[in-house]
């Protein structure tokens, strides 16, 4: 729908040791505005899967029908799938979409109270027979996100301050930003045109908002933790450990080189999905890491 916005925007920094190689801050970009994460939430997500699976508070192998029998998910089904795709849980619920209004706004209907009675109760029909084969699903993380809260009897937004924002030291994030510092993005007609709401366990895929440089501490604060290896719930290329999201009008992407010396940030308004990662991809084309070949790339 990037067709509808009259006004775009593109940020995005790359960071060798420290210092800043290039950057670009577009027009919408500009005085620190709350910027959606998109699917990078899932990072957070996973991270806190970790941190609790660490306190002892779960295990990765317990059966997710171990915290709801009401899914009948074979004991298979586990918390370690849910994290890295693996479940066989299709990308989104089934039904999603059944009106209008749910297709203007496709997350909105689903509070915890909903995901509860109506979803849950349904995830072994909707299994696809991929289970155990990587298959990307914003469902299989609104049920970890739910998993989570239920284990520790704290919701997902006290979860993410207390297990990693907090931890990392990352300020300037949000899941319920204030509306004025949310970029609008106007039609040709000069409406203004809405994002998507993501509510209940959703939040846990998809609802993070922050500035642009606080997305840019959190991956350089957790590549700086991950040890050289590879952080839970991240994707790797050959050069570097990424993540991406994209919800409707805000794409947004972070990669970290794996000895965590280059980290590349890219954040864009009102374009189609996947822009943000094909300016990650000519950024890493333009500016190889040493040793790396250029025309060796994920994207």
């Amino acid at each position: 729908m990037s067709w509808l916005v009259c006004r775009r925007s593109t940020a995005y920094r790359v960071r060798d040791r420290g210092g800043i190689t290039v950057e670009r801050m577009g027009p919408l970009h500009l005085g620190a505005p709350m910027l959606e994460w998109g699917s990078i939430s899932k990072t957070v997500t996973a991270r806190i899967t970790e941190r609790l699976a660490h306190a002892g508070i779960i295990d990765l192998s317990d059966p997710v029908s171990e915290y709801f029998p009401e899914t009948q998910l074979p004991r298979t089904v586990d918390v370690l799938a849910l994290a890295t795709h693996t479940s066989g849980l299709p990308q989104a619920p089934r039904n999603m979409v059944a009106t209008l209004g749910e297709a203007r706004d496709p997350y909105a209907k689903y509070t915890n109270e909903y995901f509860d009675a109506e979803v849950l109760p349904t995830l072994a029909e909707q299994l696809d027979g991929t289970a155990g084969s990587f298959r990307y699903s914003n469902l299989g993380y609104a049920v970890l996100t739910r998993l989570l809260e239920v284990a520790s009897g704290r919701d997902w937004w006290a979860l993410a301050m207390d297990e990693v924002f907090a931890p990392l030291g990352i300020s300037g994030v949000s899941i319920s930003p204030d509306p004025k510092r949310v970029p609008l993005l106007r039609s040709w007609t000069g409406g203004i045109l809405r994002q998507w709401t993501d509510t209940g366990p959703f939040i846990g895929a998809g609802g993070v908002h922050g500035t642009f440089d606080a997305l840019e501490q959190y991956a350089t604060a957790v590549a700086a933790q991950s040890n050289g290896a590879k952080p839970f719930g991240w994707m790797a290329d050959d050069a570097l450990w990424w993540h991406n999201g994209h919800n409707l009008h805000h794409g947004a992407f972070i990669g970290v080189s794996y000895d965590g010396s280059r980290v590349i940030t890219v954040h864009t308004l009102g374009h189609r999905s996947g822009r943000a990662d094909r300016i990650a991809a000519r950024l890493e084309r333009k500016l190889p890491l040493p040793g790396k070949d250029p025309a060796l790339r994920r994207r």
